[in-house]
This record gives structure tokens, C-alpha cells and sequence, in this order.
């Protein structure tokens, strides 16, 4: 990879016992920075998701919120894609850390004032969605333009960690925040948090950061579509990402529900549970950032998306909210596994000029298309029920887990 002022980023790193991908000091830096804010992120998300739920008492509101996110995600990265390969990525992500401070901030003062209604947060969902519509694809191609070939599997586990990390923490601290004061207190440390990131990484001047790789002209808006288009394996990988993230986002924006009909818990107890998919995922993260390339991806891949559906079953018929959330846990450890072997191959694959834009296409899939499909398990579980949604999806899944792997893409 060349850039400008990255020549070889082999040579920048650092000896020692950290994952691979760690001894990059600017990989190091904006990975810790996304970590820190995703916090705040998923605080900001659990209350909103609470505020929502508890003002209408709909799972129906939970399907339209998710709606009204996952709709422009399935639009605007096929854009915001092929933006991030020709500006640069620094200027992208600072400007949707400041368009979040000010969202949160916005979002506090109006619950403050007591006038937090539902719509106002669809149209939040809205807004978050068109930021990370151009946060996504600018940060996963910049950070895996930080690191060499050779360190990628470890900067895809630990950028798994980023989110998942965030899960762990960020849920819990919400659901103890909303147990003893207000959702504006949530959102104003989410802008607090942002504005802290925000500040950090201006400092890591344009300079230090890779471009476009030279020698190849950047990407048109339809290079990454054709790219796609052409590679059966990359639409497979596709495919099962897709399933895999739709079965998640469903059964995350189903918790409410679950938590409230079938062990009558509280916003601590919901905060709890959100925080087990993070507990897994930053386990699995770490581990399989330290460990070597799988030996067997296909094999690794088949286990890993059966039994994180056959764990998400047992959650949805748990006894006791302490069971559950081993259950959800586990199950969620799986499905880390698997993101973490497609997103792999998917980078793998991908050459550097169409990072922006097959990311994009990741962004569709993984949040757009998935929370459309989330949003609808909502929508049904009104009638049928989220227990009885979650079972069906899973089932599904797991098929697809035991079918697809082998028959579509055999050489990963």
C-alpha cells in the first residue's frame, strides 16, 4: 500500500505482546477514539430505544424507529461509498463526530425541556443513519488502509471489539443512568463523549493519514457495484452477512419486549441484557485478534452461525433472566465469529481504491438491509409475538449456515 505519508506501514510498527494490528500506532489511535465514542453511542441508543418503548408501549414504534435508520443506510452508501475513496477520510470522520455532538446535545436540551415525543426520535435515527452512512465506509477503509496485509485479520477482530466493546459498557451505563436520573442526562454525556474523541484526533494532521492509493485513479460512483456484480464469492459473503446481522439487530430490537413480557425486569435488567452480545463479542474479539488466520474458515463459519441460532432459540425460552443472558451471550459469541471470518475475506478481496466503496456496500447490508429486515421482525412480532419471530428467523438462518457456505463460495 502507498499513501501519502504512510509509505510502509510495516515500518511503523511497534514490538511487543499486543495484537498485530495494536503495534500501528495510528491504527491504535483511531481504533481507541472509536471505542470511546461508540460508548457513548450505544448510552444515547439504549435510551432512546427505553424512552421510545416505554411512551408508546408498542413493539410496532420499536419497527418503525428501526425504519426509519435502516432506510437510508440501504440508500446512501451506494453515494457516500465512493465519496470516501476520493475525499479524504480524516475530514470525513471529524465531521460526523460533530454532527453527533450536536445531535446528542440537541437531543438532551429537548428532554430536558420535557418534550422528547416519538417522532423526534425517528427523526434522530434518521439523522444518525446519514452519518454513519459516510462514518462507516470512511472508517473501515481507513483503518484497514493503517495496517498491512498480514495484520489484517487482527484489525478486523478488533474493529468487531469497537462496537461490541461499546456494547458491553455503553447499554449498562445507560440503563444504571436512566434508573436513578433522566435520558437528557444520557444524551449530554454522549455529546460530552464525542466532543472528547473529536478533540483528540484533530491533532493527527492530514499528513499522517493514507490517501487513495496512488498509481490507481479513484473510484466512480459505479466501480464498486460492477466490482460486486462480478465476484459471485463477494455476493455470497454478502448474503450470509446479511442473515447473520438481521437475525442480531432483530433479536436487539426485540429485547425490550422479551425483557418486559417475559421476566419483568427494569431498565437496569434491559441494559443488562444489551450489554451480553457486547460481553461476547469483545471476548471473541480479543482472542481472535491474538490468535492466527483460521486454518478452516468454511468449517468455523458453518459452527459458528448454526449455533449462534440454536443459542438465540434457547435465550427466547430461558426461565430466568440470569439464564438468558449466558444464553445471549453465548449465542452472540458465534455470531461475532462469523462476522469476523466474512468481513475478513470481504477486505481480503477488495482492492484499495474500492475500499470506500465495497464498505459501503457492507453498510448497506450489515445495518440497512438487516435493520429493514429487523424492523419487520418488529412489525410481525406485534401479532405473532417476539418469541415466536426470533425461533423463525433463526431457523432459517441456521439453514442458510449449514447450505451456503459450501455451495456458493468454497475457496475461503
Amino acid at each position: 500500500m502507498t499513501g501519502r505519508g504512510v509509505r510502509d506501514p510495516a515500518a511503523r510498527a511497534k514490538p511487543g505482546r499486543w495484537p498485530p494490528a495494536l503495534r500501528y500506532p495510528l491504527f491504535a489511535r483511531l481504533w481507541a477514539g472509536s471505542v470511546v465514542s461508540s460508548v457513548g453511542t450505544q448510552m444515547s441508543n439504549t435510551a432512546k430505544v427505553w424512552v421510545l418503548y416505554s411512551l408508546t408501549h408498542s413493539a410496532l414504534t420499536l419497527g418503525i424507529d428501526g425504519l426509519c435508520f435502516s432506510v437510508p443506510i440501504v440508500i446512501l452508501p451506494l453515494v457516500t461509498g465512493p465519496i470516501c475513496d476520493r475525499v479524504d477520510r480524516r475530514t470525513i470522520i471529524n465531521a460526523s463526530m460533530a454532527v453527533e455532538c450536536v445531535e446528542a446535545a440537541a437531543l438532551a436540551a429537548v428532554a430536558a425541556a420535557g418534550a422528547l415525543h416519538p417522532w423526534i426520535i425517528y427523526l434522530t435515527a434518521a439523522i444518525e443513519a446519514c452519518r454513519l452512512a459516510f462514518d462507516i465506509p470512511a472508517r473501515t477503509a481507513l483503518t484497514t488502509a493503517l495496517v498491512p496485509g498480514e495484520a489484517l485479520p487482527s484489525a478486523q477482530s478488533l474493529s468487531v471489539v469497537v462496537w461490541n466493546s461499546a456494547a458491553l459498557i455503553g447499554p449498562a451505563l445507560g440503563g444504571m443512568l436512566l434508573a436513578v436520573s433522566t435520558a437528557g442526562v444520557v444524551f449530554a454525556v454522549n455529546s460530552v463523549s464525542t466532543l472528547a474523541v473529536a478533540l483528540a484526533f484533530l491533532p493527527v494532521g492530514r499528513a499522517h493519514l493514507p490517501a487513495v492509493t496512488e498509481g490507481s485513479p479513484p473510484s466512480k460512483l459505479g466501480d464498486g457495484l460492477r466490482f460486486a456484480v462480478a465476484h459471485r464469492e463477494l455476493l455470497a459473503l454478502q448474503a450470509i452477512l446479511l442473515s447473520v446481522s438481521a437475525l442480531a439487530l432483530g433479536t436487539e430490537t426485540l429485547l425490550p419486549v422479551l425483557d418486559q413480557v417475559q421476566w419483568h425486569g427494569g431498565p437496569a435488567a434491559y441494559g443488562m441484557l444489551r450489554a451480553a452480545p457486547g460481553i461476547a463479542a469483545v471476548l471473541t474479539g480479543v482472542v481472535f485478534a491474538l490468535m492466527r488466520p483460521f486454518r478452516h474458515p468454511v468449517r468455523t463459519l458453518c459452527l459458528s452461525m448454526t449455533g449462534g441460532c440454536a443459542g438465540l432459540v434457547a435465550f427466547t425460552v430461558a426461565p430466568a433472566l440470569a439464564a438468558g443472558f449466558v444464553l445471549l451471550a453465548l449465542a452472540s459469541a458465534a455470531i461475532s465469529t462469523c462476522l469476523i471470518i466474512v468481513g475478513t475475506r470481504i477486505q481480503q478481496m477488495t482492492p484499495e481504491r474500492l475500499r470506500g466503496a465495497i464498505s459501503g456496500f457492507n453498510a448497506i447490508t450489515q445495518s440497512g438491509l438487516a435493520g429493514v429486515a429487523a424492523a419487520g421482525m418488529a412489525l410481525a412480532a406485534t401479532s405473532l409475538g417476539a418469541r415466536t419471530i426470533i425461533i423463525a428467523v433463526a431457523v432459517v438462518t441456521a439453514v442458510t449456515g449449514v447450505i451456503a457456505p459450501f455451495r456458493t463460495y468454497p475457496r475461503v
